[in-house]
């Protein structure tokens, strides 16, 4: 038989509220490094390229390889993806994180009677979960089809 609300006498953490907008322009602004990460991989792709033993080379944090005679725009279509990859994702989701959990924790710690740590730590990790992980991972999307976008529109302007 099914357990319907929460057991009588254990704490349950209170919803976290956070301020979203303030959120959304730590995201905003920690998807401006995304060029100079662009940048950074036309530039240093190459010489990884050269010393790979293999005919391809597969493009860090993604599925994407590049053969030894690439183009000019499989270069920079590589170096796209690889700088919205995941490890990417990842670093901003830990930034994003390390600059709200202790306004979490404030809430966390204020609540009557004291939650146990436990129970502290669950309700932060599916905050975010819920929230932080799904908008740092759906901002990068919109970013690299955005970049990719705007790709396509020079391939179209130059031909």
């Amino acid at each position: 038989m099914g357990c319907l609300g929460s057991v009588p006498g254990v704490p349950t953490a209170p919803e976290i509220e956070l301020d979203m907008e303030a959120v959304g322009e730590a995201i905003t602004d920690a998807i401006k490094g995304i060029p100079d990460n662009i940048d950074k991989n036309v530039r240093e792709f190459p010489d990884e390229i050269k010393q790979c033993p293999d005919e391809k080379w597969a493009v860090p944090d993604t599925t994407m390889e590049l053969a030894k005679d690439y183009t000019e725009d499989d270069l920079l279509l590589a170096a796209t993806v690889s700088a919205c990859g995941g490890a990417v994702k990842d670093a901003i989701k830990d930034s994003i994180w390390g600059q709200f959990e202790p306004k979490i924790d404030e809430q966390l710690d204020g609540v009557e009677p004291a939650l146990p740590k436990g129970i502290k730590d669950k309700a932060k990790d599916k905050f975010k979960e819920a929230t932080i992980d799904p908008l740092v991972d759906k901002a990068v999307d919109e970013a690299l089809d955005k970049l990719k976008e705007e790709m396509n529109k020079t391939d179209k302007t130059e031909e």
